[in-house]
């Protein structure tokens, strides 16, 4: 939202390039499905019980502040989405089943004198709390530096996927506008794996259930080790 002043408010919305690409199409392409609402902007200790002038001014310094203006960077934006709890609930949902992975856990990019060797582990993140409303949500995946890892949805299977490069090679790229390249994946499980690098390197990855708004931020740690003889 953008504010204008103390009457009134506009929609400003910022679109990305692919959704410029489905506005130009026209006929009907650029349709709006879902949208989620978020108060990231409101601190909610600004909530005066002891205003003098009663209760109907409890919340008149948060009435009275501007909305942020939209923002295009998904690491700062919608980090606390308003969702829906069942009645009774005793915990908000959060995000758990994840390791860092950093020391001992570590990816690797390995070269030997018969090439790469690029390790990789499975994400299997699971919501708990909220009374389990949320155990079977999916997940967004947000790798903040795309250069690091490579990120597919699903897990290596001996049958359906025995290897990284067969697993689902989808999401989307950031990074034409912003100048970071990064890479947002969406299911339930996805594998990360190290990319070719002659140095150490580390990259975070941004968890976010897709209803709950829950965030869990993973460090990823890559070390390079040079085998040749």
């Amino acid at each position: 939202m953008g504010f204008t002043n103390n009457t009134s408010y506009i929609l400003d919305a910022v679109l990305t390039k692919k959704g410029r690409e489905y506005l130009s199409k026209g006929s009907g392409n650029f349709n709006i499905t879902k949208f989620a609402l978020a108060d990231d902007e409101i601190d909610y200790t600004l909530w005066n019980h002891a205003h003098p002038q009663g209760s109907d001014f409890y919340g008149a310094v948060l009435e009275a502040t501007p909305m942020i203006e939209p923002c295009v960077d998904p690491e700062v934006v919608m980090k606390y989405k308003l969702i829906n709890l069942p009645i009774g609930t005793l915990t908000l949902p959060y995000i758990e089943n994840v390791i860092q992975i950093i020391g001992d856990s570590k990816l690797k990019t390995i070269l030997t004198d018969d090439g790469w060797t690029l390790t990789d582990v499975a994400l299997n993140p699971v919501t708990v709390g909220a009374s389990g409303a949320f155990s079977s949500e999916n997940y967004s995946f947000l790798v903040l530096n795309n250069n690091v890892i490579d990120i597919r949805v699903g897990s290596i299977n001996p049958i359906t996927a025995p290897t990284f490069d067969r697993l689902l090679e989808t999401g989307a790229i950031y990074g034409e506008e912003s100048g970071r390249t990064s890479k947002k994946v969406i299911g339930k499980v996805v594998t990360i794996r190290a990319k070719q690098m002659i140095f150490d390197r580390e990259t975070s990855i941004i968890i976010r259930g897709q209803e709950s708004g829950a965030i869990y931020v993973v460090r990823v740690q890559v070390t390079y080790d040079d085998q040749r003889i």
